[in-house]
């Protein structure tokens, strides 16, 4: 039997068609009705989709959704901004316009997300092969020599000057953000508010974030992640609809968030953000350079999405050893525990990666990018365990979950997860076992005298 089954209201044909691509890709069944007095109260809905083109979704139709579905509304081309207040409706994930140019791959990424809950990553948004690469931020400094990274990288693939600005002014926006409004205290409290930008410029090391960007040819896409997660759905909306009614100066708010949505809108073609409230937030903006190409500039699409969570309880128990150990693995999907650092300092890229994602061959120039990744003195290691309260330790010195560790090129790592009422999980593993940047799953096995308490 299909698990996820989709409602429908739309008279559309060609919308039809698109959205049986949708039940295809995600193993859905979708009833399609012309009018929201046909959804049967008896079937269960965890995805409705509303043609909103020619009017606001009536009454019935948000009442008779039910309250744990999702909803995305498809709008009339350019509509977006004039329809943010949907978003109200916390079942509302994505707000989607349509025209000659819709996005049929959009629309099937969106909707998985909705269903599944496995929202984070920018490569749902790229098809499969496009390579995206990573970049560690943790000062104004790395910010602004990821930035010039980004735009060579950006200048390589074939990506205008006019579209470049845009980047970079989106990017700089976002990156702020991420570094310097995010951090929260014990009490939900901004580490840095009052600062000035001299001040902040100044220090030499904040909370790490991850900037990871791609080009398919057609989309050129950012995204930007932190590791605290103090972006709610409530806050993000109150910055939206600020961005709607054209306040100004959202960046200047006493505690605000800094994300200068007015003119994020304004220059992106997709702005997604990806929220794990207490744990991580992703901001994701994708420039159409097609789209650009014509005139036609600003949001065409926007999604919030929140990861679906996993209480503790229902983590599945590692296989164990001989000796009771549990195994390095990766976590199932849906997983809401702390968000795992892909770390590098700036791009590690090489030639022919590069050259397969940009548009024209230029030599030359795909050794100058390439140039940014020489052989960095450190690899780095991030241990993410099962358990939300476990101790690590790597080499002796406890680390935070999700961090990246430094550590010396051609030195073996030997990683310790403990926690109450699970086996301790041991390993060392050799130098030549290490890659650039290694990213290890610890599930713990519960003890019998603990498990699942």
């Amino acid at each position: 039997m299909l698990r996820y089954h989709m409602a429908v209201v739309t008279r559309d044909n060609a919308l039809k068609r698109e959205v049986k691509r949708v039940t295809t890709a995600t193993g859905s069944t979708a009833d399609f009705i012309g009018d929201p007095s046909g959804l049967d109260p008896k079937r269960e809905v965890h995805l409705a989709i509303y043609d909103a083109r020619t009017g606001d979704p009536p009454k019935l139709f948000t009442d008779k959704v039910p309250k744990d579905a999702s909803i995305q509304y498809v709008l009339e081309g350019d509509r977006l901004v004039d329809k943010i207040q949907y978003l109200k409706d916390e079942r509302v994930t994505s707000l989607l316009c349509h025209d000659a140019r819709f996005d049929d791959d959009e629309f099937i990424a969106s909707a998985t997300k909705a269903l599944r809950g496995d929202v984070f990553g920018l490569q749902k948004y790229f098809p499969w092969g496009v390579t995206t690469f990573t970049m560690q931020i943790k000062s104004y400094e790395h910010k602004t020599r990821a930035i010039e990274v980004l735009l060579r990288y950006a200048k390589l693939a074939g990506v205008r000057g006019p579209v470049r600005d845009r980047i970079q002014l989106v990017c700089d926006e976002l990156m702020m953000n991420a570094l310097y409004h995010a951090p929260v205290d014990d009490n939900g409290k901004e580490m840095f508010a009052g600062k000035t930008l001299k001040e902040l410029a100044q220090m030499k090391e904040v909370p790490a974030i991850e900037v990871q960007y791609g080009c398919s040819g057609r989309y050129f896409g950012v995204s930007v992640r932190d590791g605290g997660g103090s972006l709610t759905r409530e806050r993000a909306l109150d910055y939206l609809m600020r961005a709607k009614s054209g306040a100004a100066h959202i960046e200047t708010k006493a505690g605000g968030a800094g994300l200068g949505l007015i003119s994020v809108l304004s220059s992106v073609s997709k702005l997604i953000f990806n929220l794990d409230p207490g744990y991580s937030t992703e901001v994701i903006a994708i420039f159409d350079m097609e789209l650009f190409a014509k005139g036609k500039v600003g949001a065409r699409s926007l999604h919030v999405f929140t990861q679906a969570p996993v209480e503790e309880d229902e983590e599945e128990p590692a296989d164990e050893d001989a000796d009771g150990a549990g195994k390095a693995l990766t976590p199932r999907k849906g997983n809401g525990g702390k968000w795992v650092l892909a770390a590098i300092l700036l791009a590690i890229v090489t030639g022919m990666g590069t050259a397969y994602i940009m548009r024209r061959g230029d030599k030359a120039a795909a050794a100058e990018h390439a140039s940014q990744a020489q052989v960095a003195p450190h690899v780095t290691v991030v241990v993410t365990p099962s358990h939300a309260k476990a101790t690590i330790k790597v080499n002796g010195e406890e680390v935070v979950a999700g961090a990246p560790v430094d550590v010396a090129r051609g030195q073996e790592v030997e990683i310790q997860v403990t926690a109450p009422h699970y086996h301790p999980y041991n390993e060392r593993i050799a130098a030549a076992e290490l890659a650039d940047n290694n990213r290890i799953h610890v599930a713990l096995a519960p003890s019998r005298s603990g498990r699942h308490r």
